[in-house]
């Protein structure tokens, strides 16, 4: 199925500016890492260990586990050794297929609907790793708080090019390609996940490439183009990962098969994480 894209159509979209060496945001701070199987638990077991590092108090980093899914011995201990929170939501499965999409999108909806007002959740793939404290430009901040959401481009525009694919957007109506792999978010954008969980169970959504970004992009572009702030990629680095801008390094390209990825992708993940962990590691 052809997939090269096309530019994307350039309306103006409100960017954040690169991270500052400061520490924390101004808004109440949480993030929440989305994992469910055994690889993904192992993984946000170490990513949420690097969040802890970098935003205070730990009990801000929750992992998110569908209700009833038992949990790996790695993933326990680290929530015990770090401080992390160990939270459940309830999955619903319309469909074998496209569990990562169900997954996430159900996730989102759950994590942004118990935010109060002034609040900022990241919610962030169980194969990131957090660099250095997470901050946001006080215009960006804004722009969230007041219903919008920040993502950060993807390092490719995957918009779909054919119009007989179901996901098809002509390019007057795609937005700047995004990578879903972190999403800041607060209370008053709960209306985008509604319609970012409600198309992840439509048939047409539930084959072919991609999870929850297709889904995602697609209601960008579709319904939501006015409500996107661009993060920078600093925020959600897919192959620079030691460059010393980088605040989020994100390990992608499993989509749903990390443990099984031929990269060795996952312990590349490990060992990123390993190493934030023993270089930002407390005195005693």
């Amino acid at each position: 199925m052809a997939r090269k894209m096309s530019p994307p159509n350039r309306r103006p979209i409100h960017r954040s500016a690169p991270p500052q060496r400061r520490s924390g945001a101004n808004a109440p701070f949480q993030v929440a890492i989305i994992a469910s199987g055994q690889a993904y638990q192992e993984a946000a077991a170490w990513a949420a260990a690097t969040y802890v590092r970098q935003i205070q108090p730990p009990g801000a980093v929750s992992v998110l586990l569908p209700r009833r899914e038992p949990l790996v011995r790695r993933l326990r201990l680290h929530a015990r050794r770090f401080g992390f929170v160990l939270d459940r939501f309830p999955l619903r499965r319309v469909s074998e297929a496209k569990f990562t999409s169900q997954l996430k999108c159900q996730a989102f909806w759950h994590a942004v609907s118990r935010l109060r007002d002034g609040q900022l959740v990241l919610l962030a793939d169980a194969d990131t790793c957090c660099l250095q404290p997470l901050c946001l430009a006080p215009e960006a901040q804004a722009g969230i708080l007041g219903g919008k959401i920040g993502l950060a481009p993807d390092i490719v525009d995957r918009h779909f090019r054919s119009p007989a694919d179901p996901w098809y957007l002509p390019p007057a109506q795609r937005a700047v390609y995004v990578n879903s792999g972190v999403i800041v978010a607060g209370r008053k954008s709960l209306p985008l996940f509604t319609t970012f969980r409600r198309l992840s169970k439509q048939k047409r959504f539930l084959h072919g490439p991609f999870n929850d970004q297709k889904v995602i992009n697609y209601a960008l572009g579709r319904r939501f183009r006015e409500r996107l702030v661009l993060l920078d990629r600093a925020f959600n680095e897919l192959r620079q990962f030691h460059d010393p801008r980088t605040v989020i390094a994100h390990c992608a390209g499993g989509a749903g098969n990390l443990g099984h990825h031929p990269a060795g992708r996952q312990t590349l993940h490990q060992q990123l994480c390993a190493a934030v962990l023993q270089r930002t590691r407390r005195a005693p």
